[in-house]
């Protein structure tokens, strides 16, 4: 076999290779995306070199890790968050440096916890329960500090912003988001959804236990 046949890869290998379904291949190539030989017997062949080419131009194929680094520079986001719209809430300003220290932190967890869930499916179980028990402590933590359960919100929102828009930057480019990625972006709302409804259940809980 030549160098050149040897490059040559069947449907089922490329579209592993670009982690789509071979639907969306076979979309692509009916679309001119994607450039396939056709053999004597009708079927599609893909030069492994193109494939290469193709994922390192701008159209190529985003898969989970691309959206695990997005989310991954969210730290540096959420100082940003600090420093512009809390710096002006009340209750910020009364936290010392190891309240706020601390507040970061838990803010860090959920974005760890974010990031488990959507690489790690085998450990998603697992990481559901940690994230309830996350905001659980979230929830406990503001109310230490005296959030109001609307500025708890509007703190939990403002930690999950970065969040979102890592995900829908990523479905902007939808076009070129494996099928994995694409799935795992509902995953992030899903994931922070348990640790708000966990900060709220433990604000709830204590309204109960003060009426009683």
């Amino acid at each position: 076999m030549s160098s050149s046949q040897s490059t040559l890869l069947t449907m089922s290998q490329a579209s592993r290779m670009l982690g789509v379904s071979e639907v969306t291949l076979r979309q692509w190539t009916d679309e001119g995306r994607i450039d396939a030989f056709i053999t004597p017997g009708g079927h599609r062949r893909y030069s492994e070199v193109y494939l290469h080419r193709f994922m390192g131009t701008k159209n190529r194929i985003h898969g989970i890790k691309d959206l695990v680094a997005r989310i991954e520079l969210t730290p540096g986001q959420e100082r940003e968050i600090a420093q512009v719209h809390f710096a002006s809430a009340d209750w910020y300003q009364k936290l010392d440096d190891e309240s706020r220290m601390r507040f970061g932190e838990l803010g860090r967890q959920i974005y760890e916890l974010v990031i488990t869930y959507i690489s790690k499916p085998i450990k998603r179980d697992e990481t559901l329960a940690n994230a309830r028990e996350a905001g659980k402590e979230f929830g406990e933590y503001l109310m230490e500090v005296g959030l109001s359960l609307t500025d708890a919100m509007e703190s939990f929102m403002m930690h999950r912003s970065p969040l979102v828009i890592a995900a829908t930057d990523l479905m902007k480019k939808r076009n070129a988001i494996n099928e994995r990625a694409a799935e795992a972006i509902p995953l992030v709302t899903q994931i922070t959804d348990e640790v708000l409804l966990s900060l709220v259940a433990v604000y709830q809980g204590c309204e109960r236990g003060n009426s009683e």
